[in-house]
């Protein structure tokens, strides 16, 4: 795993390896808690640099990607600069559990200098009691309607899909939640490509980031 910052298409980059991580995931698709067995420096390395918008280099179940805060169009634009990458050319969101990509419908759009959310976990002192209240008003209110108060956010025609192929290397376009910049989708329209990999360390390194991840290849452009 890389640890590059993007300045000109320089790099003063940091190698850590993940090789040696035994990796636990709560839940198979709702939650994105894990443990990590064995020597995992990266964890904490990972969830520093994107918690600070720089961009970190991740493997996936495809191709490695250049990973950055997809919340934070400074840290989306880092991407472009880094692989030289048309600033019109979208890119994919990865997100570590349901609950994360839920959560995203519930957040406004993230101002400069507000402090970022942690997502993606059933823990009150790491999400907010506030975010929680929501995710489940939101069941409550499908429920009221006649749904079966699973994943309200996410349009049913696709559950199907996440169940069979999530996590995995399935990408879903979805309608665009507020927080998401329009710089992830290079300046136009209103759908978002959305992935859950499985790749167990692009998983925990989401996870422990508590951030969605915008992430192209890891490869310069053109």
């Amino acid at each position: 795993m890389g640890l590059p910052t993007a300045a000109a298409r320089a790099f003063d980059t940091k190698v850590v390896s993940a090789a040696h991580t035994q990796l636990a995931f709560s839940s198979a698709l709702d939650d994105g808690a894990f443990t990590a067995a064995g020597a995992a420096e990266w964890v904490a390395a990972s969830r520093h640099e994107l918690r600070a918008n720089r961009c970190v280099a991740l493997p996936t179940e495809t191709v490695y990607g250049l990973a950055a805060n997809a919340l934070d169009a400074r840290a989306v634009q880092a991407i472009y600069a880094a692989k030289g990458r048309p600033s019109d050319n979208p890119l994919i969101v990865y997100v570590s559990s349901m609950r994360m990509l839920r959560a995203l419908y519930h957040l406004p759009a993230c101002d400069a200098g507000s402090p970022l959310p942690f997502l993606g976990t059933a823990n009150a002192a790491l999400e907010g009691a506030r975010l929680q209240a929501r995710l489940r008003q939101a069941e409550a209110d499908d429920r009221a309607r006649g749904g079966d108060g699973v994943w309200p956010e996410i349009p049913r025609v696709y559950h199907a899909a996440i169940r069979r192929f999530w996590p995995g290397a399935l990408t879903l376009v979805l309608p665009r939640p507020p927080c998401i910049p329009m710089q992830v989708l290079g300046g136009h329209g209103v759908t978002v490509a959305v992935r859950f990999p499985s790749h167990p360390v692009a998983r925990a390194a989401i996870s422990a980031c508590g951030l969605p991840l915008a992430a192209p290849s890891a490869n310069t452009s053109g």
